[in-house]
């Protein structure tokens, strides 16, 4: 079997693939333009796809254009419909008229965003590729065990780590202790002369603070030479929100190196977001008994102590073997809602933090829905159509979401708020590297 993943977005399209190559024979394309190529070119050597994965959102061409297009061509060639490529449109958020849209057009059926090997499996069994499937569940050693897992795979070894997680028997980090005595100075109403004395026992926040109070975004008249002076100009929330940033930028270091490249976008994509947080927060108009900007710091803290987790027991030699990157990609979306909600709560933070880290991305399983927990899934789909913490910036249209209509943010404020996020970004990230 022939198989053709098109997706624009780099972990999508390599997770899609890593699924399908158990499949069969695999190719994966970034763009719509490609995609038709790819379709041509196959029926020019005779050797046609009998199967492609089609991402819906995508830049110059879309999905849907993509579908219409290679229907046509399919009209063109006499091809019957028993022959035709099937054709599974992948999507985060497929409206009703997009869906209208795509069956119009000819697609077969649909894979939500968040994908796992399973659903894909089952969508695919639902269509006539059962026996594909069972070939490869087979070659896996999947058949044998109810449970979902398989303990002699890599999926069951990851799985084998988090039901360590949940016993309790992987250490949880602890919060930098500079970090826990400015919260406890900010929550006992210090003043600006005992907030710059504690500061000064850190050589690394005291430089950064004054580097970031001369940036171009907070720059004065004078240049700032002393951490009183940097304080003063930036304020205590600002100052409250630096340290944040600063001294939680330590929990993304010592990781495996083998992740370097994943940290990294993890930390780029927790800063945005905070900033975004805090903007829409200002926007709006919104107080909150938590900080938005620190909620939007730790939204996604359980990926980074998963990713964490994984790197040091691979490091120890713990598993025998490396953990299969498709593995690591379905457990951060799987379980990151609830590493990083058992985290929160050892450090102590309140069921706001807890909340938002469960159901940021999808606030309806909550129980509560409160304006927090909008704000932070607002400002996560806000940073992710600018790119950080991506391969490339997702096309959602987020002022048409029920978060931020519920809200009250709309497309002009929407706007604003990402030119301010990116001037900040721009400026301010080096500082906080």
């Amino acid at each position: 079997m022939k198989i053709l993943v098109v997706d624009d977005e780099l972990v999508s399209r390599k997770k899609m693939k890593l699924i399908m190559d158990g499949l069969g024979e695999c190719e994966a394309v970034a763009s719509g333009m490609d995609a038709v190529a790819a379709y041509q070119g196959a029926w020019e050597n005779e050797a046609p796809f009998d199967l492609v994965a089609l991402d819906v959102l995508m830049p110059e061409m879309t999905g849907t254009q993509v579908l219409e297009e290679i229907r046509h061509l399919e009209s063109e060639k006499n091809i019957p419909g028993e022959k035709r490529v099937k054709i599974f449109m992948v999507t985060s958020h497929a409206d009703k008229d997009t869906i209208i849209a795509c069956v119009q057009a000819g697609c077969d059926d649909f894979i939500a965003k968040p994908f796992d090997r399973e659903i894909v499996y089952r969508k695919l069994s639902q269509r006539g590729f059962e026996e594909h499937i069972n070939k490869a569940r087979d070659a896996r050693g999947n058949d044998a065990p109810t449970d979902g897992r398989s303990s002699g795979t890599k999926e069951g070894i990851l799985q084998d780590i988090i039901e360590r997680f949940n016993r309790g028997e992987i250490d949880l980090p602890s919060l930098p202790a500079i970090y826990e005595k400015y919260m406890t100075l900010v929550k006992n109403g210090a003043n600006l002369q005992g907030i710059a004395d504690l500061l000064r026992q850190d050589a690394a926040i005291s430089s950064k603070l004054i580097g970031i109070s001369n940036s171009s975004y907070y720059r004065g008249l004078v240049e700032n030479k002393t951490l009183d002076q940097a304080i003063g100009r930036l304020g205590l929330d600002t100052t409250r929100q630096t340290v944040d940033a600063i001294a939680n930028r330590s929990l993304y270091d010592g990781v495996n190196k083998k992740y370097s490249t994943l940290i990294e976008a993890l930390w780029e994509h927790a800063l945005s977001c905070a900033y975004a947080a805090q903007l829409v927060a200002e926007t709006l108009r919104l107080k909150f008994g938590d900080d938005a900007f620190t909620l939007g710091l730790f939204h996604d803290i359980g990926k980074l102590l998963l990713v964490k987790v994984v790197g040091e027991v691979e490091k120890k030699g713990d598993l025998g073997e490396e953990v299969d990157g498709l593995a690591l990609f379905e457990t951060l979306d799987t379980y990151h809602g609830k590493t990083g909600s058992a985290l929160l709560k050892k450090w102590g933070f309140s069921s706001g933090f807890v909340s938002v880290a469960l159901y940021h991305d999808d606030p309806e399983k909550a129980k509560k829905i409160s304006k927090e927990l909008l704000v932070i899934h607002c400002a996560n789909l806000l940073v992710k159509t600018l790119g950080y913490g991506q391969d490339k910036p997702l096309e959602i249209d987020l002022a048409g979401t029920g978060a931020a209509h519920e809200l009250g943010l709309d497309g002009e404020m929407i706007d604003r708020i990402k030119q301010k996020v990116n001037e900040k970004m721009s400026e301010l990230k080096r500082y906080l590297q």
